[in-house]
């Protein structure tokens, strides 16, 4: 086996295991707990401000909440995604189902930098939520 196709086949692999363990630490709702989805995030720092990109494909724009929690230096990202009414049949079938509906929460922990979160903002593009945290200038 060449050594690309041995690291795609770790790559591959690795995401079977997260999916599975994901899959097998999931429990139903219960009284004292809720069920969330957790979406994917990249976080990115450059000269300006830290960038946190957070994957959303299928959530509208009016489903997402959006807060700095100060004591953890870290953004909260709640929400939820809507199942869209499919209309089913007596002969619908299922074949495989991965697509998360339902709440979700994310907190991402920022870089201990300092960041102007007053000045944070945050738009959607294709599917992803950006929010871009500007860094504090220093005085010269």
């Amino acid at each position: 086996m060449a050594r690309k196709e041995r690291e795609d086949w770790f790559w591959q692999v690795g995401i079977d295991i997260q999916r599975f363990s994901e899959e097998m630490t999931r429990t139903g709702p219960t009284l004292t707990s809720r069920m969330f989805w957790e979406p994917r995030v990249d976080l990115i720092e450059d000269r300006t401000c830290v960038i946190v990109k957070v994957e959303l494909g299928g959530v509208r724009v009016e489903d997402v909440r959006l807060a700095y929690n100060g004591d953890r230096h870290s953004l909260v990202i709640r929400g939820v995604r809507r199942e869209d009414d499919f209309p089913t049949t007596e002969r619908t079938s299922c074949y495989q189902l991965e697509i998360y509906y339902g709440e979700f929460e994310r907190e991402v922990r920022l870089p201990d930098l300092p960041l102007d979160t007053n000045g944070i903002k945050a738009h959607f593009r294709n599917g992803l939520l950006i929010v871009l945290v500007p860094k504090v200038e220093e005085s010269p």
